[in-house]
């Protein structure tokens, strides 16, 4: 395979891992959030006072939340999909450009129809394994907009 097919897999590859890492911390805020929603709403204010308290403690833990919710979910895994669009954008050009060049090495003529009939099936298979590529590449990023998406709303409303 090509040293630039590999380069595209490595950056899919290397977003699924950076997308893997922001779950991993997802899932800790959200249960970190869950333990403390639990333990706040758990606690029955006696007087006045002690209500005020406990939704002044439910409504600062909940814009930590929202604040965590982008800070730790969002604003990277925009990040994480904007590489993921790059990618399959860059290797859509390319299998555009195998697919181009496969055209063009069909045309030849003559003594060298051979060769051209050859390399012009080689670059079609390679435009093929670029366009695979960018499918991973939009498939994973699809994936993993949707799980950071329902990660953050999670941790933004686990405090109501």
């Amino acid at each position: 395979m090509g040293r630039l097919k590999l380069e595209q897999q490595g950056k899919v590859e290397q977003a699924g891992v950076r997308g893997n890492e922001i779950r991993e911390v997802a899932e800790q805020k959200n249960e970190d959030a869950a333990r403390s929603a639990e333990a706040v709403f758990s606690i029955e204010g006696v007087d006045d006072d002690d209500r005020a308290a406990v939704e002044a403690a439910v409504s600062e833990s909940s814009g930590i939340a929202k604040a965590l919710a982008e800070s730790e979910i969002r604003a990277p895994g925009a990040e994480v999909g904007e590489s993921l669009n790059e990618t399959s954008r860059e290797s859509n050009e390319y299998a555009n450009q195998e697919f181009a060049d496969a055209q063009t090495a069909a045309e030849m003529s003559g003594d060298y129809s051979d060769v051209g009939s050859g390399l012009s099936s080689s670059l079609e298979q390679s435009g093929q394994e670029f366009q695979e590529i960018a499918g991973a590449s939009d498939t994973l990023n699809a994936e993993l907009q949707e799980m950071f998406a329902q990660q953050a709303s999670q941790l933004e409303g686990a405090f109501g």
